[in-house]
């Protein structure tokens, strides 16, 4: 992508941020805006997920008196075809010499051998020890690809023939997180972080999937994946917006967040559908207004508080259809006699 287009998404992030706080209306995440290095919308790191460190155990004890040669024990039984006996001697030598060279090594092939097996969350969670316990010792791309794979596994193989989910993301979706947090600058970073909001989309968890897409835009402005990001963010504030239409804030931040895009963004693919959203969002506001202005004049006869709503329809809508007759309105309440006092019984 070109310099511009890093410039138009950095300043689409921006936009976003500003109006945040107001677009959530009662939501109670733990949005903080995007100066910062947290990464919103992700659950893992709002808890401590860190693995604990393994420590010697009766259950895994070592055959060889050192750590050479226990690596090159557990070597041969993998060799020979005896996984689950290669499995608990590797895991014998990290529990027994963690800080030996070949601990490394060990956590790799027993993270390894679990994949091998087809016990992929098991083989995750090795690979995560690897990463948070021997990350300097260790292929560190190899190992996110390889957890990249196992995370895409798990997800697509948590349905049934039918396309049921058989059971809940959450899980799934924080190793997808781990990923991220394991090497938040790398380049697979905003295409894991794209898998992140569609997890939080398809549980119904919209303003979640929001901040992982504002994510995107704001850290990776200059990626491919940024140009879908900036659509599915405004994809979710729309169906929010219209989900909640009496919440005004909020379909207010998405008006700004598609004008936002489509400023910058001439070009964009979605062009056409977001300026669709924009037009529907635009019209929904435009007839809430008038309606609560009329409410005030017609209903409750409150003409002060007509007056005012009137005025402010003409701030936001001064060019719209119904500009005429509430101007003309507004100069009749304006010129009515102020309703005398009700004398006191």
């Amino acid at each position: 992508m070109k310099q511009t287009g890093k410039l138009w998404l950095a300043a689409l992030a921006v936009t976003a941020a500003l109006f945040s706080a107001h677009a959530q209306g009662g939501y109670s995440g733990s949005n903080q805006g995007y100066a910062t290095d947290k990464f919103e919308g992700f659950e893992s790191v709002d808890k401590d997920t860190r693995l604990p460190q393994k420590e010697k155990s009766f259950w895994y004890s070592v055959s060889e008196k050192t750590a050479a040669a226990q690596l090159a024990y557990a070597g041969k039984l993998a060799a020979e075809g005896k996984n689950k006996a290669a499995r608990k001697a590797n895991e014998a030598l990290v529990r027994q010499w963690p800080t030996a060279p070949e601990a490394a090594q060990a956590q790799l092939a027993l993270a390894q051998l679990f994949e091998q097996a087809e016990k992929y969350e098991r083989a995750f969670d090795e690979y995560q020890y690897l990463m948070t316990y021997f990350a300097g010792h260790c292929p560190y791309n190899e190992v996110l690809d390889r957890q990249f794979r196992i995370a895409n596994l798990l997800l697509h193989g948590n349905k049934s023939m039918f396309g049921w989910i058989l059971n809940g993301t959450d899980t799934i979706r924080e190793r997808f997180e781990k990923i991220v947090l394991n090497a938040p600058r790398s380049a697979l970073a905003p295409e894991v972080m794209l898998i992140i909001g569609s997890i939080r989309v398809s549980a119904g968890e919209k303003q979640e999937a929001i901040s992982v897409y504002d994510g995107i835009l704001n850290r990776f402005p200059g990626s491919p994946q940024a140009i879908s990001a900036a659509y599915l963010a405004a994809q979710c504030r729309y169906e929010l917006a219209v989900k909640h239409n009496y919440n005004e804030p909020r379909c207010r931040e998405a008006i700004a967040f598609f004008k936002a895009i489509l400023n910058r963004a001439p070009n964009h693919p979605q062009k056409e559908q977001m300026t669709a959203w924009l037009n529907e969002l635009t019209t929904l506001r435009l007839e809430q207004n008038y309606q609560q202005a009329r409410f005030y004049d017609t209903t409750q006869r409150k003409p002060d508080a007509a007056k005012a709503a009137y005025r402010r329809f003409l701030t936001e809508f001064a060019d719209s259809k119904y500009a005429p007759q509430v101007r003309a309105r507004l100069a009749e309440l304006e010129k009515a006699p102020a309703p005398a006092n009700t004398p006191a019984k």
